[in-house]
């Protein structure tokens, strides 16, 4: 499996960065009373986005890493827990890939939408 290239930032930055629980439960609403709810998943993707800032090169370096590494962000690679710092399986959220914003002369600004994959799965 591939690992997140060691050229680009280790972490993402806190201010932007969000994570969002789990969500391995389905509700369904009856016609009367209250609504049943049980687990879906035993375990569940871990979605989280943040950003990074790279130089043109650390950009050329991420762009040919989620192109050709992950298959424009198909495959998973191997990197760490955006909380607990902990080895993980992540890999980019399909449906919203990658964007990158100037911020001033060498410098860019990447923000990355990704997910931690459950162990097993």
């Amino acid at each position: 499996m591939a690992t997140w290239p060691t050229t680009l930032p280790q972490s993402l930055h806190q201010n932007g960065f969000q994570y969002r629980v789990p969500d391995g439960s389905i509700r369904t609403d009856m016609d009367t009373g209250k609504a049943f709810q049980r687990r879906r998943y035993t375990a569940a993707v871990e979605p989280f986005s943040g950003k990074i800032w790279v130089t043109q090169a650390q950009y050329a370096a991420l762009l040919d890493f989620w192109k050709n590494t992950t298959a424009m962000g198909s495959l998973e690679f191997d990197w760490k827990h955006p909380i607990t710092g902990d080895p993980a399986t992540i890999r980019f959220i399909s449906n919203e890939p990658l964007s990158v914003k100037p911020l001033s002369g060498d410098q860019y600004e990447v923000n990355l939408n990704l997910e931690v994959i459950p162990n097993g799965s």
